[in-house]
């Protein structure tokens, strides 16, 4: 026989003064509006279900950990994009943008060969043979050409190599600067070269 209880006010269970064992046997247990737990949820099931009984009306469904008075982060699924995301700054109702989190990026699916460098393709990891990296040797290859772009500066280098950039071109012909501990110099072209050769 079922059994209802009403109060006109809050209802409160209190076991061995907040230290005791509260245990409901049911198959089923219903809760008709919100739940808040404030202590530590453990669970012997495999999954916890959310969006439980949809039937595809619900796109989104998911978790919110609160992280300030008014602030949440959320991870959902959507249905719409097929994915798992993600988002630091979502309402209490979980409203907000999210950023799809990557599922293609574990070891193994990087594009072409071993020491091919990966690049955006269309939103997609691109590689190529003729872009390579040889972390034994520490040797990059570019089988191709650099497009050096004017920085319109002289970039602040430090350390024992040489900078190479493009800048104004000056009286050396090409705009390529070198930069090391000793010069800061335009590369001159075989033109001007043979120009000062002649004046020299």
């Amino acid at each position: 026989m079922s059994t209802y209880k009403n109060t006109s006010t809050d209802y409160t269970i209190t076991v061995a003064n907040g230290y005791g064992i509260f245990t409901v046997n049911a198959a089923n247990t219903v809760f008709n509006g919100n739940l808040t737990y404030t202590g530590n949820l453990s669970t012997i099931d495999n999954f916890i279900v959310v969006a439980a009984n949809n039937t595809g009306t619900i796109t989104d469904m998911g978790l919110l950990g609160q992280t300030g008075p008014t602030t949440f982060a959320g991870l959902r699924f959507d249905t719409i994009a097929n994915t798992w995301q993600i988002s630091n700054s979502v309402d209490i109702n979980g409203d907000g943008t999210y950023a799809n989190i990557l599922t293609n990026a574990a070891p193994g699916a990087a594009a072409g060969s071993s020491t091919e460098i990966q690049f955006n393709n269309s939103g997609s990891f691109g590689a190529n043979a003729n872009l390579t990296y040889d972390y034994a040797n520490s040797r990059l290859t570019v089988q191709g050409h650099e497009v050096y772009g004017n920085i319109g500066s002289t970039p602040s280098y430090v350390g024992n190599g040489v900078a190479v950039y493009n800048n104004t071109i000056g009286g050396g012909g090409t705009g390529l600067y070198v930069k090391n501990s000793q010069v800061n110099d335009e590369l001159v072209s075989k033109s001007k070269a043979i120009v000062y050769g002649i004046i020299f």
